[in-house]
């Protein structure tokens, strides 16, 4: 099977990294590269993962014998000359690349700097970008996607079903891309409460889908995607334009644009951690922030809407999100939305520039322990 480089992304979460880089030892393929990017963790993450590749930290290796690190810095990314005689020497189970980022650069530059590596240093021709909130269960995963993902020359990416911890399908592996009334209805706090399982959720998220064949979606669950590499790299791989949410819209359409197909394969499947997008309607104040900040970006520059559809879409966010600061206000110090995120969002929703790119940085939430 070619050459699948696998890209997990870190931020101050080194025990699910772990956990997550141990479920993936266990795949029978031998032909994986596994890549940790570390987005300036400001906890012990890198200490850890060093004493887990050691065999000096709590977790105990598979098979007892130790992972050969290969360190390297963002800055030397594109210069680093990987010795791959000794490199390819070692069992897939037993090295480990992992490259620490100056900054927190969000989820699209984080990862978009692994690939990159992955291109140019191991000439892979697959990338699986997975969450490190991702446990993979199916042994044959990796050639499952594979053997999906080369049915036809067009499919650009595949995916597995998510699964909740509980066993639930979480259904932003089954989406479409997103028009007028999938904003209202669907990605906004008030449309979820006011319309709950109503019938435009359902048609978007493919509610009537039975999981029984391959089938394709105008969008794929962002914690574990199979790319292939000419696909990714002729759309010129993840905006980076956004900090956090609304990759794989972004993605989704990119790749719609260039004629990529994207693919659910429901005969392999993971589990995700994370909270389904549907059921997550008390996102904290910050997470809301970005989110409105990547979903107007994608809206102004991906979305096919007129004028006066961004501006319904952008009063309905705007009117939450005051309705969200009123509840911060009445309930002082014990609400779970936070105020100066609140007004951060109401700023840029009433039409003040939202920055992007790398700008961002100064308002990372890293306080509130998100990892990503």
């Amino acid at each position: 099977m070619p050459r699948v480089a696998i890209i997990i992304l870190n931020w101050n979460g080194w025990a699910d990294t772990i956990q997550c880089i141990d479920s993936i030892h266990l795949l029978s393929n031998s032909d994986y590269d596994v890549i940790l990017v570390d987005n300036h963790s400001s906890d012990s993450s890198i200490e850890n993962i060093r004493r887990y590749c050691e065999g000096t930290g709590d977790k105990k290796l598979i098979g007892n014998a130790p992972i050969h690190l290969f360190e390297l810095l963002e800055d030397d990314v594109d210069s680093y000359a990987l010795d791959l005689s000794s490199y390819n020497h070692l069992e897939p189970c037993r090295r480990l690349i992992l490259i620490k980022n100056n900054e927190n650069h969000g989820y699209a530059r984080g990862n978009n700097i692994g690939i990159r590596f992955a291109l140019n240093a191991l000439k892979s021709k697959y990338i699986l970008i997975l969450n490190n909130d991702v446990i993979i269960k199916d042994k044959e995963m990796l050639g499952k996607l594979t053997g999906a993902i080369n049915r036809d020359s067009r499919i650009g990416a595949v995916s597995p079903i998510l699964r909740s911890t509980a066993g639930e399908i979480q259904r932003t592996c089954t989406g479409n891309l997103p028009d007028f009334l999938d904003f209202i209805f669907v990605y906004t706090f008030i449309g979820q409460r006011l319309f709950k399982e109503s019938k435009v959720l359902k048609k978007h998220f493919n509610y009537d889908y039975p999981f029984d064949r391959p089938r394709e979606f105008g969008v794929l669950g962002g914690s574990c995607i199979l790319f292939r590499s000419q696909a990714l790299e002729g759309v010129g791989l993840f905006d980076e334009n956004t900090f956090l949410y609304w990759e794989e819209y972004i993605i989704g359409c990119k790749f719609a644009r260039h004629g990529w197909k994207l693919l659910l394969n429901p005969d392999t499947e993971v589990i995700h951690k994370g909270e389904s997008c549907i059921k997550n309607m008390n996102l904290k104040s910050w997470a809301r922030y970005w989110s409105i900040k990547s979903e107007l970006y994608y809206i102004e520059n991906y979305a096919s809407m007129n004028a006066i559809k961004r501006s319904i879409i952008r009063f309905t966010l705007l009117l939450e999100t005051i309705l969200a600061l009123f509840d911060t206000i009445l309930k002082g110090g014990e609400s779970k939305f936070d105020r100066e995120y609140e007004l951060k969002s109401i700023s840029i929703l009433l039409g003040y520039p939202a920055k992007t790119g790398a700008s961002w940085q100064q308002d990372t939430p890293e306080q509130h322990g998100r990892s990503f």
